[in-house]
C-alpha cells in the first residue's frame, strides 16, 4: 500500500486533467515537458517546509 499526501494527490490529478486535455504527444520528451510545467506552475508546491534544515539526512555535517 502506498501512501500519500494531499498535494500528491494534487498533482497527480493536475497531470491527470493536463494530458486529457490533450489528445496526443509526438514524443515522450514532449510528456515530460508537459507534466514539468505543470509542476512548476502551481504556486502551493513552493511552501516551506517548517524545520527541513534540522533534517541530517538532507543536510549532514560536514
Amino acid at each position: 500500500m502506498i501512501y500519500t499526501t494531499n498535494w500528491i494527490e494534487r498533482l497527480q490529478k493536475d497531470f491527470r486533467r493536463v494530458t486529457r486535455m490533450r489528445g496526443a504527444m509526438p514524443n515522450e520528451e514532449s510528456v515530460i515537458l508537459l507534466m514539468g510545467k505543470t509542476a512548476m506552475d502551481k504556486k502551493s508546491y513552493l511552501r516551506q517546509v517548517p524545520r527541513i534544515d534540522l533534517d541530517r539526512t538532507l543536510f549532514p555535517d560536514e
